[in-house]
């Protein structure tokens, strides 16, 4: 039995408890059986892995970095998944003071996935290598590219590759909103190079484009915050009953980077010279999205949570948008099940914050240095606590019915707090006067129809 089923539960917990609304477009598209290459991008460390896990039921193989595997639980965990290692540059000279070849490890790598793929395996691949300390698609390694074509030389001629994109509201911050955007399998054997001598690095370039169509991609740290604050206000006004807020900020989100930079990078109070005659209509919405941002921003509505800027527009009476009101009555009976939840969780959960803020160098790994000792912290706690209630004289069938739903509740208390802060938002709007609520919605309509010029314009 592989660990891949324990994994995918733990994938679950983690991304539910840290992210207060993750979402997986297009997941379907990854094929159910037959050899498959996922191409992934790597802008949020070990949340991008977990998501994975999570986007399809197959069982997943992962090519990693070797170097991940010095701590023993995660040399466990790599061989009960099946991970194939691999070594980054940078890990070459510590291989070597154990004795291990860097090259002979890579080959092997590569050995090892062309194999798993006659197979008819699932394999996954971070092409970029390493996390980027920047705000937009790293640059690509060769090896995800070399793996495929090598596949198709060595007769796995149905081989199928997914490029998967992460996109995070706010990567670092908990109960900020994930997206997993799953693009088309592309059949690697029908793919030509334009020059056959080149087509790794065509292939490359290929995978790139696939990645960054699916990714939030800015020049700077501002330009982030403007493409957050555009894409959460747009998406919002555009959501709608078959497009969540989340999902569609994305399609804003593209659309803006596509108009606003030749390279699709976004970047504020520009324009992509193919689109410069759209300058005006983009600017406009630009200046009706951060206007309505300001609006929403003095009920505490998060500038780049999609969910909110809905919850602000709902809330203020426009039905057009999607977003639910909260029942107050609800709230209320179901808040002793939260209180318990929170209770319960309380250590571990404080226990893996303070390791993170303590020890994360830097935003990037904030969530991932939540998560890893925060995964150890919980399981440890799940046993501890039902067998210190045994001991104390509990029943054993009370204590393996407390052992079965501790992760419900953890799932319940983060939930209900989450319930618990758009209830209050929403109330705060309601309470407003009919003149701030016709404010809102007029701005709100307004962003709209800017938003039907602006789609207009980017179809062409």
């Amino acid at each position: 039995m592989t660990l891949h089923p324990v994994v995918r539960w733990l994938a679950r917990r983690a991304i539910r408890w840290f992210y207060g609304k993750a979402e997986w477009v297009n997941a379907e598209a990854i094929p159910a059986s037959g050899p498959t290459l996922l191409v992934v991008s790597h802008g949020n460390d070990l949340p991008d892995i977990l998501q994975t896990f999570l986007a399809t039921d197959r069982d997943i193989l992962f090519v990693a970095n070797i170097s991940a595997a010095d701590f023993p639980p995660v040399r466990w965990t790599y061989a009960g998944l099946g991970v194939i290692p691999v070594s980054r540059v940078r890990d070459a000279r510590a291989l070597k003071a154990r004795g291990e070849d860097a090259n002979a490890l890579n080959a092997n790598a590569f050995v090892r996935v062309i194999e798993a793929l006659k197979q008819g395996h699932c394999v996954a691949i971070f092409p970029e290598g390493v996390v980027p300390d920047f705000p937009r698609l790293g640059a690509l390694r060769s090896g995800a590219a070399k793996m495929a074509l090598q596949a198709i030389d060595s007769g796995v001629t149905s081989l199928q590759m997914v490029p998967i994109g992460y996109q995070y509201e706010r990567a670092p911050e908990p109960r900020s909103g994930a997206l997993c955007m799953v693009g088309n399998p592309v059949r690697v054997a029908e793919w030509n190079a334009e020059e056959p001598t080149k087509r790794v690095t065509e292939f490359t370039d290929f995978i790139r484009d696939a990645l960054q169509s699916l990714t939030r991609n800015a020049r700077t740290e501002r330009d982030v915050a403007v493409l957050a604050t555009v894409s959460a206000v747009v998406g919002a006004a555009i959501s709608s009953n078959t497009t969540s807020p989340i999902a569609a900020a994305h399609q804003a989100q593209r659309a803006l980077s596509k108009l606003s930079a030749a390279d699709g990078i976004f970047v504020a109070d520009s324009v992509a010279p193919s689109a410069i005659e759209w300058r005006e209509p983009l600017f406009k919405l630009q200046q009706a999205a951060l206007e309505l941002s300001h609006v929403t921003a003095t009920f505490g509505a998060r500038s780049w949570s999609a969910r909110d800027q809905a919850d602000v527009l709902n809330a203020a009476g426009d039905t057009n948008v999607a977003a639910r009101s909260i029942s107050s009555v609800m709230l209320l009976l179901t808040a002793p099940l939260a209180v318990v939840g929170w209770l319960w969780h309380a250590v571990p959960w404080f226990a893996s914050y303070a390791i993170a803020k303590k020890f994360a160098p830097r935003n990037a790994e904030f969530a991932a240095i939540v998560l890893v000792p925060g995964l150890y912290i919980v399981v440890v706690w799940y046993l501890f606590v039902p067998a210190l209630l045994l001991m104390s004289g509990v029943t054993p069938w009370l204590a393996l019915f407390l052992f079965l739903v501790q992760p419900r509740l953890g799932d319940f208390a983060l939930g209900w707090r989450d319930w618990w802060r758009r209830w209050r938002l929403m109330s705060r709007v309601r309470a407003a006067s009919s003149d701030q609520r016709y404010a809102i919605r007029t701005l709100g309509a307004s962003l709209r129809g800017k938003c039907e010029t602006f789609r207009d314009l980017t179809a062409r």
